[in-house]
């Protein structure tokens, strides 16, 4: 039975988050009908969502991996991932460029800028973390590759879409096949599975995966405001 998480869109809030995450003025999903079947779409503005992975241990070694599409500016370093309490890698985006922070984990000071990353085009973005060096592939191939501290874990609140609840360095980007691994995958099975659809009962290292397919394309999707988790491990 698949588990119900929620990853819940905002639009400009002053109140602070404190243990508990608290939930200021719903916004409904924004979706762009793909292949895939839906994506979702984050306007650089004021829109941003927050997910957790659940699991019994501390994520050390992982891969996240989705498809992602650069469909405006955006500053230095506006942010697709970010860990929610801010320590932990960043995931983010200038007008032309992907851009990565691992200084939280060990890794070399500052923003790092592993490659470009073309305006209105699907690119299929993976982050492997194996013990001590995390790798980035960008459709399959490897792009760069840093050293970090190899007991650095995998936050478990994050957010997609911004820095902040609500206005703070918010991506303009659509995002699809979201999958968060407990695991180290091997770019042969990252080119394997990129472009297809997951089936979560034959890997018991999935541990998130949002596909984004619910609610209707270019609709105000109001009553949207969750997405399934179709990992079930």
């Amino acid at each position: 039975m698949n588990k119900l998480i929620y990853i819940l869109l905002f639009l400009f809030s002053t109140s602070k988050i404190a243990a508990q995450v608290t939930l200021p003025q719903l916004q409904s999903l924004q979706y762009n009908d793909i292949l895939f079947g839906n994506a979702l779409n984050f306007n650089g503005s004021n829109t941003f969502g927050i997910g957790q992975v659940y699991v019994d241990d501390s994520i050390s070694n992982f891969t996240i991996e989705f498809w992602v599409k650069n469909t405006g500016a955006d500053g230095a370093n506006d942010r697709i991932f970010s860990p929610y309490g801010n320590t932990g890698m960043h995931i983010a985006k200038s007008t032309t460029h992907l851009k990565l922070y691992i200084s939280d984990l060990g890794g070399p000071a500052g923003w790092q800028t592993p490659c470009t990353l073309e305006s209105n085009q699907w690119i299929h973005l993976a982050f492997v973390k194996n013990a001590n060096a995390i790798t980035v592939f960008k459709n399959a191939f490897q792009v760069a590759s840093y050293t970090v501290t190899a007991a650095s874990i995998l936050p478990s609140v994050f957010r997609l879409g911004s820095n902040l609840d609500g206005v703070g360095e918010n991506g303009q980007f659509t995002i699809d096949e979201f999958r968060i691994w407990n695991s180290v995958r091997p770019r042969v099975e990252i080119q394997k599975y990129m472009y297809a659809v997951v089936d979560p009962n034959n890997f018991t290292d999935l541990k998130l995966y949002y596909r984004f397919d619910q609610g209707e394309a270019g609709g105000s999707n109001p009553l949207e405001l969750g997405l399934y988790n179709s990992a079930i491990n």
